[in-house]
């Protein structure tokens, strides 16, 4: 008589008998299967039905700081091109310390206007770094590492503002991200794509930091002239409702898309991200879009595969992560944050 054995797994064949050598080839093909890698989703949990997209610019300059208009002119043709979430970050070098905030003072409710307004400062005197959801300013101030702990001890946001204006190596970047949580990020598009090699340090850094924390690509105005620098570069904010509170968290959690329009407010229109989906069980990621001519993912700063979908198993050359990028007519391209991958 042969020997049988019961398979109890709520997986596999729950109250079925079947013969042990049966049993023990089975197990055996399982154990020898390659290991599915793991895929940190930073959209995992988005209701892709039921949830806004919400356009942004967090880097925002008024008379107060260089720019050509008054800070009320600046929240109205914001509004009036569409945005929803704006930070006024006027440089804290150039007339006082503070944030320009709260709209009130300038006669703008983001409340009545239908906006979320994020305070915010660029402190200027070092690498500039973008201040948000605090009050610091700081004429003068000495070093990054004062800047980050001010902010941190403020309870507020932060991310390098326009990184590729200075001579700053990847080791050095990394070791402030290490060191501050609350710093988030870089800008990988400020404005007009003033400096390309941003989105390679961003790579570079990510190769290098990964998976002990993950950095976050942002795209800015960093609008000073209301005629040439507005509605070029934003982030798209993937959130249940717009409030300050929720926006927060989707920022920090990486829950948003960077845009690029070469052309502006003049150009066509970016394409539409209508949903991530991530099969942690077949390894893959599809980006399901509108309005594109075509999508790319990269991995350690290099073009590793094109189409909608990738399948980790398809012998690519990825390293600790993947992104998508998403592109559409006139050079518009907008950005997924990274994928990690374990």
């Amino acid at each position: 008589m042969k020997q049988v054995v019961k398979i109890r797994s709520p997986r596999l064949f729950t109250g079925i008998i079947i013969p042990y050598s049966t049993a023990i080839v089975f197990l055996i093909g399982v154990a020898c299967q390659p290991a599915v890698p793991e895929i940190d989703n930073p959209y995992a949990g988005v209701d892709w039905v039921e949830y806004g997209q919400y356009k942004a610019n967090l880097h925002t300059h008024t008379t107060l700081s260089g720019g050509t208009a008054a800070p009320e002119d600046v929240i109205d043709l914001y509004r009036e091109l569409g945005y929803d979430i704006l930070a006024l970050t006027d440089h804290d070098d150039d007339s006082v310390a503070v944030p320009t905030w709260p709209w009130q003072s300038y006669g703008r409710d983001p409340a009545v206007l239908g906006m979320v307004a994020i305070q915010g400062n660029e402190i200027s005197d070092v690498h500039h770094i973008g201040s948000h959801f605090n009050d610091y300013g700081a004429p003068g101030v000495e070093s990054e590492d004062i800047v980050l702990k001010e902010i941190g001890r403020r309870g507020g946001t932060a991310l390098f503002h326009h990184p590729g204006r200075y001579d700053k190596g990847v080791e050095w970047y990394v070791d402030m991200y290490r060191r501050y949580d609350h710093l988030l990020g870089q800008e990988v598009y400020n404005r007009n794509d003033r400096y390309p090699e941003d989105r390679q340090l961003w790579d570079a850094i990510l190769m290098e930091i990964l998976p002990e924390r993950s950095v976050w690509g942002f795209a800015s105005d960093d609008m000073h002239n209301t005629e040439k620098d507005m509605g070029i570069s934003w982030i798209v904010v993937v959130t249940s409702e717009l409030t300050s509170e929720l926006v927060r968290e989707a920022i920090e959690g990486g829950c948003f898309f960077y845009v690029n329009a070469p052309k502006g407010q003049d150009g066509a229109a970016a394409p539409d991200i209508e949903s991530i989906t991530v099969s942690a069980s077949s390894g893959t990621i599809h980006v399901e879009a509108t309005g594109q001519d075509s999508i790319v993912w990269i991995s350690q700063g290099i073009l590793v595969h094109k189409g909608d979908r990738l399948a980790l198993d398809d012998e690519l050359e990825l390293g600790k992560y993947v992104r998508a990028e998403i592109y559409g007519a006139d050079g518009i391209v907008v950005g997924t944050q990274p994928f990690q991958i374990y």
